[in-house]
């Protein structure tokens, strides 16, 4: 009767906690960030349903331009416990005929699946603490407030995965008190394994976790603890070893493809302090006056659990303020306050056992009031609080607290549960949904700003003219997931993991523009003909303002009154043939457009053997509009100032023009670069997203007079270079493909087929499949290689003469991390057997 009421008790605290939340669901809202939210967590969660559906959970041919699923959606929730509980359960209701499962199925269901993993949260928690001799009541009342914590309910609205995270700290805990006190290690094993096939990344964190609670449980000890340190430290070791091998056949394939992405380092130093006021408004980790008070309380620090928790959550305080932190939790990458859930289970057991063995004595009660109203005085006069009402609610929350305390300890715990409560949902209205989601509605995502009517349209006009691969180079502003949004075959990708040839072919290899400036993403192909011919996307979608910057020889298919879609005149089959090979480091000092036509004529190898021919590049000469030049230096005068290029071209010709530069703003802001009507944007020096690349290609229809404009500001403007494509080897190679016979090709997820009819000696496939590890090719049944080919995709060497050649994926190292995987499964039920036949194994 106990356990019903204390499952009725988490789910009706963790109910209250979404109270506003479920108010602004009713009314229409979603609980979902406007830009990683909506940008990243829905579309993949809905973008897995409908793979999963296919038959398919290794590789997904629209995923960007393809890309293999557990490498680069470990991350997020390829492989996550809760997303597939979540899948098994909506694909029940599918086959009753429930739900519909949709986009705006996952918009809503982010909130029904916290509500029930908070709710399982403070359940695991409650026993957690309860192995500390603390009742059941303070254990619950802990629980809470690492439950409800304002980085919980941040992590379910910006990133959601996240929030997964504080499901694993508690079962860790019983899993190591369970080595210690009974040599038992079975749990943890358990425990761990699924966490590391769960994220990678936050089993890092959580394993940091694990190091320092065992640190300090080898001083810290219970009377329960029967295993020696030596023991206990075996232990740990096997059972890790263990935890590893189970979880191989996910955890390796995931930590591979956060390896294998490209990020560019940190280009600024990384601070060491930073301040926020963790007692009023901080929007990571508010501490509750109940553990401010109960850490000040000296009689407490006689009981060995509360010396545990405390000393523990004072660490993890002191550590929250150091950005070096952020950084070392985040990978030794740029900063982030994403570990602190940590300190909140801390502060939830110090407060459990601080309540559990409170016992008043006036002297040392008057201490401790007096220095947490005297700290609430200090950070509420100086600390900067946001506003003078959120300052007196928490002042007057610590006042009941102390009151509580005093008076009337046994109502603190209510007291406690109910400031908690109070805290989240203020947070949840001022802070999350007033600054961030008040625009996260039905009405949003029906619109042009990121799922409209009128640009389905268009859309599925597209899906019907097009072949089975051709792409469709389209996005809405910012939001480079489109394609996913909209179920089509697009140019554009975002997600923190990706495949690292991909983006450096975007960042350095080719240079080619996204409309801004970014890490964790690429997007659009530049407007370059070339490239929509040589990545098979004759398609090509934008707003009718800037529909005069459609790629050469594209030309108008649909329009709508917003949007206009333009197709090629010609086509490259998606499988082309060469026997023309050029050597990459041949190519490092050669321009974006000569590497550009290299692929077109031949197929770029690490060994390649040709040079290839370098691309026109023309005179031009500059006039200046509102700015000065003076040797690399430019000054601009006004808001859309620059320079004008003069290119020396014939008057009869035709073609794009490709323009090279260098170029940073010295005032260190972010600023824009339009040439033409083409526009961009680079982010500010200081930004942890920026790519730090100063080096640009941008193409521009050939004209006398190219404006290049840039806001006011002194910049660096170096190795400004003009050359000309009109296309005569775009022309060449349309017309040797015209030459040879068609290719038929089946792509099908993780399996790609096709045959090449009579090939001559050292013809080598060319493919605009992204070269990833995990593809294996057979040529007429024999393995052969695929190699690295055009800096970022795939090629194969073809025998002599009829070529039937079929392509498989399968997630990296695929068959080596399944053998440990069942190795480890057999070790584990080896050791299983092992604790049934010794009671009491080590003790």
């Amino acid at each position: 009767m106990k356990n019903v009421i204390l499952v009725v008790a988490a789910f009706l605290v963790s109910i209250v906690a979404h109270a506003f939340f479920i108010y602004y669901q009713s009314q229409g809202g979603y609980i979902a960030g406007p830009n990683d939210g909506l940008s990243q967590m829905v579309p993949f969660k809905h973008f897995l349903y409908e793979t999963f559906h296919k038959g398919n959970l290794v590789y997904a041919e629209d995923f960007g331009f393809g890309g293999g699923i557990i490498t680069q959606l470990a991350y997020y929730y390829a492989t996550s416990v809760v997303f597939w509980l979540t899948v098994a359960v909506v694909s029940l209701f599918d086959a009753l005929g429930l739900v519909n499962p949709d986009l705006e199925l996952w918009l809503q269901l982010a909130l029904v699946v916290s509500v029930v993993r908070l709710a399982v949260v403070l359940l695991f928690t409650t026993y957690a603490y309860r192995l500390f001799h603390v009742q059941t009541l303070y254990a619950f009342a802990g629980a809470v407030v690492y439950g409800v914590s304002v980085m919980y309910i941040r992590h379910v609205t910006f990133w959601e995965f996240f929030a997964d995270a504080f499901l694993w700290v508690p079962l860790l805990v019983i899993g190591l008190e369970r080595i210690i006190r009974l040599g038992r290690a079975d749990l943890f094993i358990i425990v761990s394994a699924i966490m590391l096939i769960n994220n990678f990344y936050f089993a890092y964190i959580n394993l940091v976790f694990v190091l320092v609670y065992v640190l300090f449980r080898q001083f810290i000890r219970f009377p329960e603890d029967r295993l020696r340190r030596r023991h206990q430290w075996m232990l740990y070791s096997g059972s890790g070893v263990l935890a590893l091998l189970l979880s191989a056949f996910a955890f390796v394939p995931a930590t591979y493809g956060f390896l294998q992405n490209e990020r560019p380092s940190l280009a600024h130093d990384i601070p060491w302090l930073r301040l926020d006021n963790v007692l009023y408004d901080s929007t990571i980790l508010i501490i509750p006056a109940a553990f401010v008070l109960l850490a000040l309380y000296r009689p407490l620090y006689r009981h060995t659990a509360f010396r545990l928790f405390s000393s523990m959550s004072l660490l993890f305080i002191v550590l929250h303020f150091s950005p070096h932190v952020g950084s070392f939790f985040n990978g030794f990458s740029a900063p982030q306050f994403r570990w602190e859930y940590l300190a909140s289970f801390t502060i939830g057991g110090a407060v459990a056992v601080g309540l559990s063995q409170w016992r008043f004595e006036t002297r040392a009660f008057l201490i401790a009031a007096a220095g947490t109203v005297s700290l609430y005085l200090l950070l509420g006069l100086f600390g900067d609080v946001a506003s003078w009402p959120v300052g007196l609610v928490m002042f007057g929350l610590m006042l009941i607290t102390v009151a509580s305390l005093w008076w009337k300890p046994v109502l603190a715990p209510y007291i406690l549960i109910a400031s908690c409560l109070i805290v989240f949902n203020g947070y949840t209205k001022l802070i999350l949904h007033d600054k961030s989601i008040v625009n996260t509605n039905e009405a949003f995502v029906n619109s042009s700003r990121y799922d409209s009517a009128e640009q389905r349209e268009l859309i599925d006009f597209v899906k019907e003219e097009a072949g089975p691969l051709e792409r469709l180079d389209w996005m809405v502003h910012l939001r480079n997931n489109t394609p996913i949004v909209q179920s089509f075959l697009g140019t554009s990708l975002y997600s923190s993991i990706l495949n690292g040839n991909l983006l450096t072919l975007y960042w350095s290899d080719l240079e080619i523009d996204m409309l801004r400036e970014s890490v964790s993403r690429y997007g659009t192909l530049g407007n370059r003909a070339n490239l929509h011919h040589l990545l098979s996307s004759p398609y090509w979608m934008r707003n009718q303002n800037v529909s005069s910057e459609a790629p050469y020889g594209f030309n108008l298919l649909a329009e709508t009154e917003r949007y206009a879609v333009y197709e090629s005149e010609t086509r490259l089959p998606f499988v082309r043939t060469t026997t023309s090979t050029y050597r990459q480091a041949e190519l490092d000092d050669a321009s974006m457009l000569t590497r550009e036509q290299a692929m077109l004529s031949g197929v770029i190898l690490e060994a390649g053997n040709e040079t290839p021919t370098p691309a026109q590049s023309i005179d031009f000469t500059t006039e200046g509009v509102d700015a000065a030049l003076d040797d690399d230096t430019l000054r601009v005068t006004s808001d859309e100032g620059g320079l004008d290029l003069i290119p020396d071209v014939p008057a009869t010709a035709t073609g794009d023009l490709y323009v090279s530069f260098n170029i940073r703003k010295l005032e260190g802001d972010g600023f824009f670069i339009q040439l033409g009507g083409y526009r961009t944007t680079r982010k500010p020096e200081a930004s942890i997203y920026r790519t730090d690349l100063t080096s640009m290609t941008l193409r521009t229809p050939l004209s006398e007079r190219v404006p290049l404009r840039l806001p006011e500001g002194t910049y660096a403007l170096e190795d400004v270079t003009v050359e000309w494509e009109d296309y005569s080897t775009l022309e060449s190679a349309l017309d040797e493909a015209d030459a040879r016979p068609d290719i038929p090709v089946t792509w099908d997820g993780p399996d790609l087929d096709f045959t090449v009819e009579d090939a001559r000696p050292e013809t080598y496939a060319v493919l605009p499949v992204p070269f990833e590890r995990g593809w294996s090719a057979r040529v007429n049944g024999e393995k052969r290689d695929v190699l690295q080919a055009n800096y970022a995709f795939s090629a194969i060497l073809l025998d002599e003469g009829r070529n039937d050649v079929e392509l498989t994926y399968r997630p990296p190292f695929f068959t080596v991390t399944t053998a440990l995987s069942l190795l480890g499964l057999g070790l584990f039920v080896g050791y299983l057997i092992y604790l049934r036949r010794k009671e009491h194994p080590f003790t």
